[in-house]
């Protein structure tokens, strides 16, 4: 029994059960400096509060309904933006496959003009670059309208706060 009273008297001065931390604010050279020990004859007291951290994370989480949408809409912005950039890519691509195609068209022989039964090479480029151009225009229209609601879309999200 004369050991735990022995015991307990030498360890409550090393156990502390105090709720403030004191530091201590000291202007150096014009410099605010902190410390937990005096640093100069002017220094300020400050007394900071111990936080519970367990207690603190509960009162600023918010419910579990409720979520943060500025930071929802921002990663969705940059996933659209992702989205934008990517379709613009596959158009550029689209465009110099046609340009390809196109130069492809160009070296049509008198042979190949008659088996698409055109009636000179000029008409059998002209009938290719026509098919070729409507169905690339066709491609690129449609990615430009899915560029146009996707821009439409980053609007609404960036005006919702």
């Amino acid at each position: 029994m004369i050991r735990l009273i022995l015991l307990l008297a030498c360890a409550v001065p090393f156990i502390s059960f105090a709720q403030n931390t004191t530091v201590y604010k000291c202007v150096i050279k014009g410099v605010p400096t902190f410390s937990q020990t005096p640093c100069a004859k002017d220094a300020q007291v400050i007394t900071l509060k111990e936080i519970n951290v367990i207690e603190a994370y509960k009162s600023s989480t918010p419910g579990k309904g409720i979520t943060d949408s500025s930071v929802d809409n921002f990663l969705k912005v940059q996933e659209i933006d992702r989205e934008i950039k990517k379709l613009q890519l596959e158009i550029k691509q689209s465009q110099k496959e046609y340009t390809a195609k196109a130069q492809q068209i160009s070296y049509i022989t008198q042979d190949q003009a008659n088996r698409l039964g055109a009636s000179s090479i000029a008409d059998a480029r002209a009938t290719k670059t026509a098919a070729l151009k409507e169905a690339y225009d066709a491609s690129i229209n449609q990615m430009q309208q899915q560029i146009n609601a996707l821009k439409q879309q980053k609007q609404l999200l960036s005006q919702n706060p």
